[in-house]
């Protein structure tokens, strides 16, 4: 059992939001005191109450939106690392419990997890379309009901089969919100964003998750059903860029830059329009970048990453790619 742990918070821009608010407090008893000259009738003597005892009410701290966190990041030079499949290595089953847990007790920050759509509605972690090369079943996950999964077994990608089911979703959100934990979304084409997004409010975990678009149409949708939610947005190129800030803010962006050329240019461009960027070092076995920075033994290409301005590696090799980079994330989230 993992117990949660006392939480430190990071807000950037929690100073500024105060001094505003009291300048508007302070303007409107301005105006007030303007009209009692004017001989206008006042409720000056009920503005004042309000204050004093707005000063005496308790102060409910709340953590930051996940874009401050990502903000932190960004201004601190600081990187973190998501588990792709929320695997901590290759070896380990894909988008399975004993994965996620393995991941996060190895203190990677997020967990990329692919959500599916059941026959009957429920969302279900599966990257496939169909269930052969990662359970005990086949044929199509839309066409198994969820008590028709729940019966079959993850296996490891060497074809052990493990004592394991397929999570629902929303108990994984529970899970992440005991513990911590942060997800990367990556919403299968079998599934509408619309049920991702409720899913994520009922759990309460809107500051816990960064959903995963592969076109602007797209991430514009996902925007609308919530403005508030973080969401990888495809920006490799300067005109990428400029299509997207017309139509989602660029708070909520994380700019995904590809897997195969990592660009300081293109880095230094989202950076300096506050969008932090993704960079992947995942992909086929014997190409991925993640194969070439440890064939050596010296995983060092990952700190070269961080230094270069990536806020973000999606990584196949997570638990390695971090501890390359170090802990200093901590500063910016909830320890």
């Amino acid at each position: 059992m993992v117990v949660p742990v006392a939480t430190r918070y990071y807000s950037p821009r929690g100073s500024q939001a105060r001094t505003e608010s009291l300048t508007r407090v302070a303007g409107s008893i301005q105006d007030e005191v303007f009209d009692v000259v004017h001989g206008i009738p006042l409720r000056l003597a009920s503005i004042c109450l309000l204050i004093v005892l707005s000063g005496c009410a308790p102060v409910t701290r709340r953590p930051p939106a996940l874009a401050a966190q990502f903000d932190c990041l960004r201004e601190e030079r600081l990187t973190v690392v998501a588990a792709h499949r929320g695997q901590p290595d290759q070896s380990a089953p894909e988008n399975a419990w004993s994965s996620f847990v393995a991941s996060h007790a190895a203190h990677v920050p997020f967990l990329e997890i692919d959500i599916a759509t059941t026959r009957d509605n429920v969302l279900v972690l599966m990257h496939d379309d169909t269930l052969d090369r990662t359970t005990t079943g086949s044929g199509q996950v839309t066409g198994k009901s969820w008590a028709e999964i729940q019966a079959l077994r993850i296996k490891r990608p060497d074809g052990v089969i493990l004592d394991e089911r397929v999570p629902a979703f929303a108990d994984v959100l529970t899970w992440g919100r005991n513990v911590g934990a942060r997800f990367e979304l990556d919403v299968k084409r079998t599934t509408r964003f619309r049920d991702v997004v409720h899913a994520v409010r009922a759990a309460r975990m809107q500051d816990h998750v960064l959903i995963v678009t592969y076109t602007l149409a797209d991430a514009e949708a996902v925007h609308r059903l919530d403005p508030g939610l973080m969401i990888s947005v495809g920006l490799e190129k300067p005109e990428d860029l400029a299509a997207a800030r017309r139509v989602i803010n660029p708070q909520r962006m994380l700019g995904w830059t590809g897997t195969r050329d990592p660009r300081e240019r293109t880095f230094d461009l989202l950076r300096a329009a506050g969008i932090e960027p993704i960079f992947g070092t995942l992909g086929r076995p014997g190409e991925r970048l993640d194969d070439v920075y440890l064939a050596d033994g010296d995983p060092s290409e990952y700190a070269d990453l961080a230094r270069g301005g990536v806020v973000m590696i999606a990584s196949d090799t997570p638990v390695a790619a971090q501890r390359a980079i170090g802990d200093g994330y901590r500063r910016c989230f909830a320890r």
